[in-house]
């Protein structure tokens, strides 16, 4: 999970601070045992999967009036695969989407009894749902604006116990709804000055005074693509300045700064050699691993690896590596370090909040809201963009692999299943054949 620590709030209204998201509905317990929590659109996708079999019922006449479409009412409304609830859920489907309107079935659990059929072995309770005479349609997220780096703004909390108002001017007479932790992260949606002091308003409608936040940019860095038979391994310069030398221990030629990307040609006694000429300390560089392709895998499938050492991650299909970039993955202690292995990713969000502040036995809480393009990989140990820190290429984490908004958003795009157009989450399954990540 995430690396960004914040303090619980002294106040005796921290115990008001709440993070129920209404996208989201109850918190994940099964995979409450991770060290943090996890608040995700999934809702109880884990806990509330039934795997029993039973017939699936029989689907009645198309909606009489014929319309295009169902059109999707609530935020995150629940996809299931039977039309019944407490079935397997597929995912979850964003507000104002219309989904391909197949009728209506007999089920249970929902009122009236209806259910929307929307696909193959597909429903979602006709309560979250009214016929359109449009064709199906939705928007693909996250959506990123032209010349931005995150798809929402975002800011931290810069003040321990900084108060959340129902209404501006609730703030005068100090009548406030909860109170946040330093460092909490939040989604702005809006500014309005009251009594000459500026406010602003966070996705779940509270109003928060605007100096007691600040805002978060996001880091410009992003991978490398890999050419076939490009030369040489991708390799990135860590510290502000770092020596090229003229040979192993010889005199010095140059000096690269930070990021720079080299090409490596060969590793040696603690020395990497560059395509071109020249060689630097191993310690300077991060650099790609050579890793061999998991056995089960086809010979042109497309995988990732995650070296915990070097803090790099490559994309690969087969035995060919097609994208690098740096990494911060879990800290170097048994409680925070990102578990080794290979795992299938099994949830993929366009969003997630993510705390731990359900845990009373950590030294400080976190909190933050609406973290972009995250994919689950074991329990709640993922990928996803983190926009609170630009440390890639150092061990930074709770366990996930942070990536930088560019590469998470990247990554996104390059792991299978495809968030469906319209959909907030999908729960992969085996026919997906979902990405596979090796953690070494």
């Amino acid at each position: 999970m995430d690396v960004f620590d914040v303090k619980r709030s002294p106040s005796p209204s921290s115990e008001r601070t709440k993070w129920v998201d209404a996208e989201v509905g109850p918190i994940i317990r099964a995979v409450d045992m991770a060290p943090h929590s996890l608040v995700t659109p999934l809702g109880l996708a884990l806990g509330l999967s039934l795997w029993v079999a039973s017939g699936l019922a029989q689907d009645t006449r198309p909606d009489a009036s014929t319309h295009g479409s169902w059109l999707v009412l609530d935020d995150a409304a629940p996809a299931l695969r039977e039309p019944r609830e407490g079935a397997r859920r597929r995912g979850t489907v964003r507000v104002n989407t219309r989904m391909p309107n197949l009728g209506l079935v007999r089920g249970s659990g929902c009122p009236g009894e209806s259910w929307a059929r929307v696909g193959p072995q597909l429903y979602i309770c006709a309560e979250h749902v009214r016929a359109s005479r449009l064709p199906p349609a939705g928007e693909s997220i996250p959506r990123v604006a032209e010349g931005e780096i995150l798809p929402r703004r975002y800011a931290f909390v810069r003040y321990d116990g900084t108060r959340a108002y129902r209404h501006p001017n609730d703030a005068f007479v100090d009548r406030f709804e909860e109170t946040y932790g330093e460092g909490f992260g939040l989604v702005v949606t809006e500014r309005r000055d009251v009594r000459d002091v500026p406010f602003l308003k966070t996705r779940r409608g509270l109003w928060v005074e605007a100096d007691s936040l600040g805002f978060a940019r996001g880091s410009s860095f992003a991978g490398q693509e890999i050419a076939v038979g490009a030369a040489g391994d991708l390799g990135w310069v860590l510290p502000r300045h770092a020596n090229v030398h003229a040979r192993r221990g010889g005199r010095v030629t140059g000096r690269l700064g930070r990021r720079e990307v080299v090409h490596i040609a060969s590793t040696r006694r603690g020395w990497v050699e560059l395509v071109g000429g020249g060689f630097m300390r191993e310690r300077d560089v991060a650099h790609m691993t050579r890793a061999p392709r998991p056995s089960e895998l086809r010979d042109d499938e497309r995988w990732i690896d995650v070296d915990v050492g070097e803090q790099v991650l490559t994309v690969y299909e087969g035995m060919r590596p097609v994208f690098a970039t740096l990494v911060s993955t879990g800290r170097a202690d048994a409680e925070h370090a990102t578990p080794l292995g290979e795992f299938h990713i099994w949830a993929k969000l366009a969003f997630s909040d993510m705390t731990n502040l359900a845990r009373a036995n950590v030294r400080r809480n976190y909190a933050i809201e609406a973290v972009p393009w995250v994919q689950y990989f074991e329990r709640a140990n993922g990928l996803h963009a983190a926009f609170w820190h630009d440390d890639f290429g150092h061990r930074h984490s709770h366990g996930c692999v942070n990536l930088s908004p560019r590469d998470a958003r990247r990554l996104f795009d390059l792991t299978s299943p495809a968030l469906p157009v319209g959909w907030k989450a999908i729960l992969p399954e085996a026919a997906d054949q979902p990405t596979l990540v090796r953690v070494r």
